[in-house]
């Protein structure tokens, strides 16, 4: 008969250290995953679908409005109108602006934007903005999440497939599962030779598609910006590279990245014209298209339908969202100037104008009415968006709904 093997006090002591560690460890990882002091309401039931409108409106009436600090523009998923503010995300009823889901943290909000059927919320920690959770728009449950390293301010942007969270030094896209696939810049630490710890350039502007991504660097010791196109590879802290120099257009003067599409670039560059470069995979420019003057430093992009638009300040300028190739410029007529980018609904487009709406052929640019609405003055853009028949409008920190 065997005898039973007798615990020594040196293996009681090596229990208890292991279940310290698993303690500790579970401790770490409870502490900064997305469930700790979580306030989680879903969806009484599935969020309907959204109808689409069949005609632009003749009139327009503010229905509704909320505060939504955390967005940069209207979001529009699963049905739902997402809205962000202080810690909470709430996924509201198009028509009315009731609560339908809402999701909190005990942090405040770096950002939300959506991908796929999800709204994405970006939290802070003590490694910048990186605490990622994912909410399905249509009942309010919680979805995928992630933690990275990221800079203490980002911009959030996406194109339904994917997301591109961007700082000053430090960039990640995301797949729709919030797995990474693609990260560029500064890192807290090097994880493999090559990959630098510290940043070696600042990023003036950045834009993705799911295919690629475009950053316009300030690098120290160089007078001139560079243009870096970055592709997915096997390994997504190390992408595929291509510089591209942009002689003689310094840092300070308004260059930005305007879109991606596909593996296409606009960037504008005011020397030694102010224009649109399309840039294509190789850094070859492919077109160019003069503008009128430089744009504002708040200038903003949106993608509708096969459209892209990008308001400049003063005027619109209309880009297909397949190819960029450039299509027409909305321009001021008379008191009526665009004061923000545009939206399509019913197969127009809707460019926000000083005094309303004014509406346009999507193909021609060709003016086919005006829609009166007034407004309160504002400081920055309007940028549009709609949801069936309900047009938003992003206005600095609120959003309004207008049908």
């Amino acid at each position: 008969m065997v005898k039973p093997e007798r615990r020594t006090r040196g293996d009681i002591i090596a229990a208890v250290a292991i279940a310290v560690v698993i303690a500790v460890v579970a401790g770490v990882v409870w502490w900064t995953s997305d469930a700790r002091a979580t306030e989680s309401r879903p969806a009484a039931s599935p969020v309907p679908a959204l109808e689409p409108a069949t005609a632009v409106p003749d009139s327009l009436t503010r229905r509704w409005e909320a505060a939504s600090d955390a967005t940069s523009r209207p979001i529009v998923v699963g049905g739902a109108v997402v809205t962000g503010d202080g810690q909470a995300v709430q996924g509201r009823d198009p028509a009315t602006g009731e609560t339908l889901w809402s999701y909190a943290r005990d942090l405040p909000l770096c950002g939300v934007t959506w991908v796929y059927n999800y709204a994405v919320a970006v939290y802070p920690d003590g490694r910048g903005c990186g605490q990622v959770s994912t909410i399905d728009a249509k009942t309010g449950t919680r979805g995928p999440a992630r933690s990275s390293y990221a800079d203490d301010h980002v911009t959030l942007s996406a194109d339904g497939t994917t997301v591109l969270s961007a700082g000053d030094t430090r960039l990640e896209m995301w797949r729709s599962d919030m797995v990474r696939m693609l990260s560029y810049g500064a890192l807290d630490a090097p994880i493999k030779p090559g990959v630098p710890a510290s940043p070696l350039c600042r990023f003036v502007s950045a834009a993705a598609s799911s295919a690629a991504v475009s950053v316009l660097e300030s690098c120290a010791n160089q007078s001139d910006l560079r243009l870096t196109l970055l592709r997915p590879s096997d390994e997504e802290d190390t992408p595929e590279v291509k510089y591209v120099q942009q002689k003689g257009v310094s840092d300070g003067t308004g260059a930005r990245v305007v879109a991606v599409a596909d593996t296409l670039t606009a960037v504008y560059v005011p020397t030694p014209k102010p224009r649109v470069d399309i840039v294509d995979e190789t850094g070859a420019v492919t077109d160019s298209t003069v503008v009128s003057g430089p744009p504002v430093d708040d200038a903003v992009t949106t993608r509708s339908g096969d459209l892209i638009t990008w308001w400049t300040g003063d005027s619109v300028m209309v880009f297909s969202a397949n190819d960029l190739q450039y299509k027409y410029t909305v321009q001021a007529v008379g008191p009526n100037a665009p004061v923000g980018p545009a939206a399509t609904m019913a197969g127009k487009l809707l460019v926000p104008v000083s005094s309303g709406y004014d509406v346009f052929d999507t193909a021609t640019g060709a003016g086919e009415k005006h829609i009166p609405l007034q407004r309160p003055p504002a400081a920055g853009p309007v940028v549009p968006g709609v949801a069936g028949s309900t047009v938003l409008e992003q206005r600095g920190n609120e959003l309004v709904a207008l049908s």
